[in-house]
């Protein structure tokens, strides 16, 4: 599969200044019966590293079934945007979604701050 079947919701310019950004973390559970994941994840990884590069994805990860390693079971992201609907509809336009790996009807956005050391 070509990463140019699916467009990358991450590669461009953030809208606006990050201080002026709002943060959320997203938990994007797989489907359980017949996710894509595997079929998809290499595009993915490389819209990711675009959306890391203009600082729309501050960290994202695997979610696992027991400790980490074992199986996978969805992704979460901490990510910036303008408001929790845009950062709802930016994720939904993610080849994991697009592709068949993530149920997003399962999924949860939150609004988070990030603690100042």
């Amino acid at each position: 599969m070509s990463s140019t079947a699916y467009s990358n919701p991450w590669d461009e310019p953030l809208t606006k200044p990050i201080e002026q950004l709002g943060t959320y973390l997203a938990v994007l559970p797989d489907f359980t019966e017949g996710s894509k994941r595997m079929d998809v994840r290499p595009i993915h990884l490389e819209h990711a590293k675009a959306g890391n590069k203009h600082g729309w994805i501050i960290s994202a990860g695997a979610t696992f079934e027991g400790e980490a390693g074992s199986k996978m079971t969805g992704s979460w992201f901490l990510i910036r945007e303008e408001s929790l609907e845009k950062a709802r509809e930016r994720l939904s336009k993610d080849v994991y979604v697009l592709g068949g790996a993530w149920d997003l009807s399962k999924a949860t956005f939150t609004a988070v701050a990030i603690a100042k050391h």
